[in-house]
């Protein structure tokens, strides 16, 4: 049965087959030549047609744009491969590959910044976050090679922060703030003290091993945004990070005065938020000191700006000149550093890192000639009959940013003899005042007032006090 069936199968379908065949060639045999030959005439021109119109759709066009571009590269004709892109880019900005493939090509030639540019526009256009990393990338490879062949400073600094604010739990940026930290404030800014926040002094200036500058300023909105970064995404690291940051490095560097407030305030916040460090307390010690300093000595400034000169006799013995004087005359702690003579301005300060402790002191007039006047207080040992002698110093501002003639005045509160009634010796505290100018070719022209204000005032040039000592 099963025999038969399998035949009877095979012999249906053979002649099921058969008659298809006869029935094709005698339909063959039916067409006209000519008729043919239209059809396939016009079957050609429909596909001719659909071939045209399938090259001019903008994927199609954009692929071979791109298509293009890569085989130039690949010969390294990349000016050319940057045209291909753009070409793909005009027709379609949403093409990721196009962008990618243009920075790279931009990247061969060490466009970086061509680089940078494309991968931001297709970043935006096309809202791809590859896209993105790569950029951010290129940022922080550059940051790299400039921390590496040492040409990093704080712009250097502000593109890895432009790759947190984007970013804000970016490892990479983290770890190379952290890196950058202790190089760029050395390699970059030791060169010059002014430098690093006062570059816009009449005193600095540019010297062959460098010109990188940074105002406080701007020194003030990196620390900020470093901050809402931390606010927005804290971590361990980004907090190790401010904390660095809150002090510019191991270098001296200089401060403008009206700076010296907000800067405290700045590391206040730093505190407030993220933490401290011994580095912060010493730093803020020696703003917080600087600002009591110059309380101490406002109304006698306020009192010299308009040639009040006498009003020293009564400062250099007052209870606020004495107490700061035995500060340094007793070597007691404090941040500002202790010399034999304490300049006091009102421009700048000098902050000084050693061993992570910092201290401060104020410009003397050699460092700041254009200065509106220094103030130095004189803490030496020099005592009378057991007393201990005041002194002072004030040197005015330059008369229309001359140095010279140099003027300088020295008040001293001593113990000395004077002339009393018939010549007579009598010994008694009273005031000194030495005027000295100084003159362009090094001379002195010295003047000596004995007696300062009081009912035996006297006064004496340099030479007949010379003349009578040899005498």
């Amino acid at each position: 049965m099963g025999t038969t069936r399998s035949q009877n199968y095979r012999q249906i379908d053979r002649s099921y087959s058969s008659n298809i065949r006869v029935r094709s060639r005698k339909k063959r045999r039916r067409f006209d030549l000519k008729k043919i030959v239209i059809i396939l005439g016009s079957t050609a021109v429909v596909v001719a047609g659909g071939f045209v119109v399938y090259n001019q759709l903008p994927f199609v066009k954009v692929n071979k744009a791109i298509a293009a571009g890569d085989k130039y590269t690949q010969v390294e004709d990349y000016e050319a491969a940057i045209d291909s892109y753009e070409t793909a880019i005009q027709i379609d900005k949403h093409s990721v590959t196009a962008y990618s493939n243009m920075a790279s090509a931009y990247l061969s030639i060490d466009d970086s910044e061509s680089a940078k540019k494309i991968l931001y526009d297709g970043w935006q256009n096309t809202e791809n976050t590859g896209l993105l990393d790569n950029y951010h990338a290129v940022i922080l490879n550059e940051a790299v090679d400039c921390l590496n062949t040492k040409n990093a400073d704080m712009s250097t600094v502000l593109s890895i922060l432009s790759v947190l604010k984007e970013d804000n739990e970016s490892r990479d940026a983290i770890e190379l703030l952290d890196a950058a930290y202790s190089r760029i404030f050395t390699d970059a800014y030791s060169y010059n003290v002014d430098a690093l926040f006062r570059s816009d002094s009449a005193t600095y200036a540019a010297t062959e091993e460098g010109d990188a500058v940074f105002s406080y300023g701007e020194y003030e909105s990196f620390v900020k945004e470093l901050l809402a970064i931390y606010e927005a995404a804290p971590s361990d690291d980004l907090k190790e990070v401010i904390i660095k940051y809150a002090t510019p490095g191991d270098i001296s560097f200089t401060l403008n005065y009206e700076n010296v407030a907000a800067y405290e305030e700045l590391i206040g916040s730093i505190e407030a938020n993220v933490g401290g460090s011994d580095n912060i307390t010493s730093m803020k010690a020696c703003l917080s000191n600087a600002q009591e300093v110059q309380a101490t000595f406002a109304d006698i400034f306020a009192q010299l700006d308009v040639g009040n000169v006498d009003e020293l006799r009564d400062f250099v013995v007052s209870d606020q000149f004495l107490n700061l004087r035995n500060i340094f005359l007793n070597n007691e702690p404090t941040p500002q550093e202790n010399t034999t003579y304490v300049a006091i301005s009102r421009e700048a300060i000098i902050l000084n890192n050693t061993d992570g402790q910092w201290s401060y002191r104020f410009l003397n007039f050699e460092e700041n000639p254009t200065t509106q006047g220094v103030i130095t207080v004189w803490a030496n040992y020099f005592e009378d009959d057991g007393i201990q002698r005041n002194s002072i110093s004030y040197e005015p501002a330059s008369i229309e940013g001359n140095y010279f003639p140099h003027t300088k005045y020295d008040v001293t509160y001593l113990y000395s003899y004077i002339t009393s009634g018939k010549a007579t010796k009598v010994p008694k505290m009273n005031y000194r005042l030495s005027t000295t100018v100084t003159l362009e070719d090094g001379s002195d022209v010295e003047t000596i007032v004995g007696d300062w204000g009081g009912p035996n005032e006297w006064t004496m040039d340099i030479d007949t006090i010379e003349s009578r000592i040899r005498a």
